[in-house]
């Protein structure tokens, strides 16, 4: 459980720096402010800057990391909840389990 947490948290921080990168190379962001557009769209609470100030280039960028934002929390949910929904179908698999002789 603890390898998927950490890989998780690295996908994470993966994610937000291209996030990061994108918005202070395409739109010019400085530092704190291409975080909060890449944090508000990884989050799901969608784009701040990118509706007030668009190129088509932003909208481009914008659009394509939202969908990718969106995989990798979908991803993320099912890193973290394969242990758990591994162990509840092993143990019902033992409680039901036929006996050797039938």
């Amino acid at each position: 459980m603890a390898r998927q947490i950490l890989f998780t948290l690295a996908l994470v921080l993966t994610t937000l720096g291209l996030g990061v990168f994108g918005y202070m190379a395409i739109a010019g962001l400085d530092f704190v402010d291409a975080f909060l557009e890449s944090s508000m769209l990884l989050s799901g609470a969608g784009p701040l800057f990118t509706e007030r100030n668009s190129t088509d280039a932003l909208k481009m960028f914008s659009s394509l990391y939202a969908l990718f934002s969106t995989l990798v929390v979908v991803a993320m949910v099912g890193l973290l909840a394969t242990p758990v929904v591994h162990r509840i179908l092993h143990r019902l698999h033992q409680r039901h389990q036929l006996p050797m002789g039938l």
